[in-house]
């Protein structure tokens, strides 16, 4: 079951976890030193071609309005469209579910708080009918403020058109240039369990010297409050709100928008900061403050999205129902997706129409992840499919016996970059059809790996880059192999383009897939080059 708060829960979180709340009023001045520099921002998300949701913040008690236009002067007519009241009891966020949009219509909206004004505006255009041939082009990101490296004003990158982007989350400038129709976000974009202090120390085989975090946040999320600070932390950069008013975004969670690897039912560790607290009670106030600070339609994080005739997005929840990560080597198989989720998956995915099938699942396929007794992924490097591999199986050969073409998966979550082909004829289990799986991040956190390949579903790196590879210690700062990936989808000719890009935008990686039934290879695999030439081959 989704874990959900019941009164129940909340007395026993009253009663068994009392330590930890005394225990954590330290915490409290320390969110309080925070500038709250996210008031009055505003985001847009769950975009569909006659649906949009408008998400901001205020800093009081208010009623809020967005009004919307299709001139960004909003000369002539606008419509205005009634929100709720901002109270204390969402931190002051509010969204409004607009309905009654033109298919792929540019619209600008700002958002009005009574008494206040304007608190803030943006832009964004509707996705394509489902009939239109419509070009698409999409980013995807994930990692965000992790292992200490935070908000650095004294970062600074040279990006691809040689722009000088210095201070904060420079990538989400880079992302800009591109015009991307939207975004996807693939979770651990706060690092609730990890502190940023004032300043930490930088690997001396990257030059060395001091990285600044202005602001610092010295404390682990444990109470609403603290997670919820964790969000205004990131909204606090002036890039990313710049980046967020102009982009629709799509947003999925993993294990550090809670604690790392978590999983329902597990117990935390004993001493600070968690003193055995249920993962299942943290996991309360870390979904409420995601809903409160995202713009998420509805109550589910696994949902989909049509754009035009050529794309369908799947966005999974990979944390909510999953069986625990010790378990992860049962020969009989346990969940990862739940079953409501995994049939909803299977059957959204026969009946899609789309030219191409895009899976955004934060936790990799085939990336062997976590301690021997904590496979935090669907992997555990055995050759056998075991443990959550189980329900991946049969999900590849649903798509494979359903004659379901086209399905390429977009993930992150180990803080490396890569490209992966899974070919059955490499595979132990071999009833599926090729697909790829595209790795990003992270775009300002740490850099790890690269990791190992479970060889249960024939995976094989086309591409690969994390310290590792480049004989560099672990846990490298920006701008250090830091990563965003993109797609575009051609929508004369149905190709796909992903790229995985540097924080730079700089493209280390593209592979081009043409769809259908399609011939194979039409060159290499394109890294780290300039030829024009692009690398082709078809998904069966």
């Amino acid at each position: 079951m989704k874990h959900r708060l019941t009164r129940r829960s909340f007395l026993a979180l009253s009663a068994a976890s009392a330590g930890v709340a005394l225990s954590s009023r330290w915490l409290e001045p320390a969110i309080a030193q925070l500038t709250d520099e996210s008031r009055f921002a505003v985001q847009v998300g769950d975009v569909t071609k006659n649906r949009a949701i408008i998400w901001t913040r205020g800093d009081r008690n208010s009623h809020f309005a967005v009004e919307i236009s299709i001139s960004p002067n909003f000369s002539g007519k606008t419509r205005i469209v009634k929100g709720g009241q901002l109270t204390s009891g969402t931190d002051y966020t509010g969204k409004i579910d607009l309905g009654g949009l033109h298919p792929d219509t540019p619209y600008y909206y700002r958002t009005l708080l009574q008494e206040q004004g304007i608190a803030g505006r943006g832009s964004f255009q509707t996705a394509p009918s489902h009939d239109q041939n419509s070009s698409v082009r999409f980013v995807w990101a994930a990692d965000m403020a992790g292992q200490g490296w935070g908000r650095n004003p004294e970062l600074k990158i040279t990006a691809f058109d040689g722009e000088v982007i210095q201070g904060g989350y420079v990538v989400f400038d880079v992302m800009r240039k591109f015009s991307p129709d939207f975004a996807v976000f693939c979770g651990d974009m706060i690092y609730a369990d990890n502190p940023i202090s004032p300043t930490q120390e930088i690997p001396s085989e990257v030059g060395g010297g001091i990285w600044i975090n202005e602001p610092a946040k010295d404390f682990v999320a444990i109470t609403l409050d603290g997670f919820r600070a964790n969000w205004k932390y990131n909204l606090g950069d002036e890039k990313f709100r710049r980046f967020l008013s102009e982009t629709p975004i799509y947003v999925e969670w993993d294990d550090h928008e809670v604690t790392n690897n978590w999983y329902p039912g597990e117990i935390l560790p004993a001493g600070d900061p968690y003193n055995e607290l249920s993962a299942d009670i943290l996991a309360e106030p870390a979904e409420q403050s995601l809903f409160e600070y995202n713009p998420i339609r509805g109550e589910n994080i696994f949902r989909k999205f049509r754009h035009g005739k050529h794309l369908e997005l799947f966005l999974l929840d990979e944390r909510s129902f999953r069986d625990p990560n010790p378990q992860n080597s049962d020969p009989n198989g346990i969940e990862m997706l739940g079953q409501e989720q995994f049939e909803w998956l299977k059957r959204s995915l026969s009946n899609s129409s789309a030219t191409w099938k895009v899976i955004a699942t934060h936790d990799p396929f085939t990336i062997v992840t976590g301690g021997e007794t904590d496979r935090d992924a669907w992997s555990q490097n055995d050759p056998a499919v075991l443990g959550r591999e189980g329900q991946l199986r049969d999900l590849l050969k649903f798509i494979k016996d359903r004659n379901i073409k086209n399905v390429v998966s977009i993930t992150a979550d180990v803080h490396f970059a890569a490209a992966i082909k899974c070919d059955p004829e490499q595979a132990v289990f071999q009833e599926f059809n090729p697909f790829w799986e595209f790795v990003i991040g992270p775009i300002n956190a740490g850099a790890f790996g690269p990791g190992q390949l479970d060889p249960s579903f024939g995976p094989e790196y086309k591409f690969v880059r994390g310290p590792g590879a480049s004989n560099l210690p672990v846990n490298l700062p920006p701008p250090n192999l830091q990563f965003f990936g993109s797609m575009e989808i051609d929508g004369r000719t149905a190709e796909l383009t992903a790229c995985i890009h540097s924080i730079t935008g700089e493209v280390v990686y593209k592979k081009v897939l043409i769809p259908d039934d399609s011939p194979g290879d039409a060159g290499d695999d394109q890294e780290n080059d300039n030829r024009e030439e692009d690398d082709r081959e078809g998904d069966d």
